[in-house]
């Protein structure tokens, strides 16, 4: 009896796998029908895929407005293009910027964010010899969070350092804002500290020095460049790291002698509360005359800006005659311009990287600068030129590193075409145009 049980049970499962091989030959044969026959007359009527809209910009209300011209067409005087353009300007004063309350990205969306505004394969990866060279930067803000994160944009490279510096007295809105953007990178943070900035005080210098004191904490960096939100490169990362390699750890830095303004150290001058918006009304020259500087040093007058060794980054933080005049500074008028150039001319005190001018003015290419309204085609501010469009044509072979300054509520297209400019250029790892000229800087000859 169990003998004819265990039969029927075998049997059973005998046509059991059959009916399952059957089952499946079936579905492979079906398989390779559809697969061989005409794929557009597939239709899976149970299954229904995402559309792929790669068009569409989760962040599309943070980027940027472009105008219709033709920026190339503009930069080489084009008069019919320039034309154009003014007339697009004109018609389109009421177009506003990106709000700053509009940087709203929470942590959980950066890599969103970063994927639709640091999407060049530069903000990925630089080539080799960028990354052996890591670059620093200061970057001194107050307000325009769009202008500060297309900035950014520009000279962002994973290697590189960047340290933000909002003003304390900048609205809630530009620092959240600013503050949403950092968070999505390692390598780019805010200040430790904050300075409530006034034009031509102390302050002002303090900001830069409170981030260069974090920036040195990071060890791989070879220059510092210290620039404002409302500057552009005028030169790719490549060129930066190529000519700062010739430059060969010597400091550009601005120096004059004979065309400093005596008062601004001579006399102590004080900060007074006013309700002007008069650049310097907010400073006043006291009778008080000041001791002779530290350190036997003579004052030399320069820019707030410049580009920086590393090993001065680091003599400005140690040496005593550095910590001196730092102190001696405190009271005089825009001691920005007169600090960094004072260390860096004065070869007695054998600041690294500094030099001796050969001439008055000295040659340096940290930055371009026009002052007052001749040459000036935009406004004046502050006796600073606010390039325009139509001071395009000389921005674009210019040996300078950096041009101050643009506003984009004054004149995007101007910013628009350099900031077109520079990252185009950036995917292409040209030569470096005039190499020659680099060097040959006063600095790297023999004295």
């Amino acid at each position: 009896m169990q003998l004819l049980i265990n039969r029927r049970l075998l049997k059973h499962n005998c046509i059991l796998f059959v009916g399952i091989l059957f089952i499946f030959e079936f579905i492979y044969f079906t398989f390779l029908q559809i697969i061989n026959s005409d794929p557009f007359n597939i239709q899976f009527s149970t299954i229904r895929l995402p559309k792929n809209n790669s068009n569409k910009k989760f962040f599309k209300h943070i980027q940027p407005f472009y105008h219709p011209v033709s920026c190339p067409n503009l930069f080489e005087s084009d008069p019919d293009e320039l034309k154009h353009a003014l007339a697009l300007l004109s018609s389109s004063r009421s177009l506003l910027l990106i709000a700053d309350n509009q940087y709203n990205i929470t942590y959980e969306q950066c890599h969103i964010y970063r994927s639709e505004r640091f999407n060049e394969s530069f903000h990925l990866e630089d080539t080799l010899i960028n990354r052996q060279f890591p670059l620093a930067f200061n970057i001194l803000m107050y307000e325009n969070v769009e202008q500060f994160e297309r900035l950014l944009r520009i000279i962002y490279r994973p290697q590189n350092f960047y340290c933000i510096h909002v003003d304390s007295d900048a609205s809630l809105n530009v620092f959240e804002g600013v503050k949403s953007i950092v968070q999505c990178f390692n390598n780019v943070f805010l200040s430790s500290k904050r300075e409530k900035v006034i034009y031509a005080t102390f302050s002002r210098l303090q900001a830069d020095l409170n981030c260069m004191q974090d920036l040195i904490k990071y060890s791989s960096w070879k220059y510092l460049l210290n620039i404002a939100n409302t500057e552009l490169s005028l030169k790719t990362n490549s060129e930066l790291v190529k000519i700062l390699s010739i430059y060969r750890g010597y400091n550009d830095i601005e120096g004059r002698w004979k065309t400093r303004i005596i008062p601004r150290t001579k006399y102590a001058w004080e900060i007074i509360n006013t309700t002007s918006t008069s650049y310097l009304s907010h400073l006043r020259r006291t009778n008080e005359k000041k001791k002779p500087p530290p350190g036997n040093v003579e004052i030399v007058k320069g820019s707030a800006y410049g580009a920086f060794s590393r090993a001065f980054v680091e003599f400005i933080q140690t040496n005593s005659v550095a910590k001196d005049l730092l102190d001696w500074s405190r009271d005089t008028l825009s001691p920005d311009e007169h600090y960094w150039a004072t260390l860096n001319y004065n070869t007695h005190l054998h600041p690294p990287g500094g030099y001796q001018a050969k001439r008055d003015p000295t040659e340096w290419t940290a930055r371009f600068v026009i002052w007052g309204k001749r040459n000036c085609r935009g406004q004046v501010v502050h006796s600073i030129c606010i390039f325009s469009t139509v001071d395009l044509p000389i921005l674009f072979n210019r040996h300078e590193l950096f041009a101050n300054k643009f506003h984009l509520n004054d004149d995007p297209i101007a910013y628009q075409c350099l900031e077109e400019l520079i990252l185009n250029r950036s995917k292409i790892d040209l030569p470096l145009n005039d190499a020659v000229f680099y060097r040959r800087m006063p600095f790297l000859l023999p004295s």
